[in-house]
């Protein structure tokens, strides 16, 4: 689960969404259709396009199952891995898809929508997703500007062990300048 909220926060936050106040379920039937998450996500400021980097770093690890070595040898190699990830350039389409993709792609994932707001800033929503070991529930508050976005996810979910694992990040992406086009 904690590969499956890496990526969508990654994923998030490379498509600029963050805090928002505008209610998503236009029906109010207590569900987030794929139609009313897409209309959440076409609100939302996008990024320019160009070369992004993207940073990570771990907040919180909390494991009852695991060592209080073994959590800080993943903090400390989360730590190390979080300013590595390579320069990524967001093409003018990918600017404009902003998070229509995204929306589409968490609702036909193995994730149900428990709440989602949005406006022009950004989303904030939570979620309940399938995880190895029972449901995870997932959080995500993000911000943009439009050339940086961040986002701090949280996800806890059963551990297999009788207890849950907390994991929180944030992930920051920051446009570097026009894309490269010889790389």
């Amino acid at each position: 689960m904690f590969r499956i909220a890496l990526a969508s926060c990654a994923a998030l936050v490379l498509a600029a969404c963050s805090s928002g106040s505008d209610d998503v379920d236009a029906d109010g039937d207590g569900k987030i259709s794929n139609e009313e998450a897409q209309t959440a996500a076409s609100k939302v400021r996008r990024l320019e396009a160009g070369e992004y980097k993207m940073s990570m770093e771990l907040l919180e690890l909390e494991d009852p199952s695991m060592k209080p070595e073994e959590i800080e040898q993943a903090k400390t190699f989360f730590s190390a891995m979080g300013g590595m990830a390579p320069a990524k350039c967001m093409s003018e389409e990918e600017a404009n898809e902003g998070l229509v993709g995204v929306a589409e792609g968490m609702q036909e994932g193995d994730c149900t929508m428990e709440s989602l707001t949005s406006n022009e800033d950004g989303m904030k929503g939570a979620m309940t997703c399938k995880g190895q070991n029972g449901p995870a529930k997932v959080t995500m508050d993000t911000t943009s500007t439009g050339t940086e976005s961040e986002m701090t996810m949280r996800v806890v979910e059963p551990n297999g062990s009788g207890g849950d694992k907390t994991v929180a990040m944030k992930v920051t992406m920051t446009r570097t300048g026009d894309c490269n086009p010889d790389a």
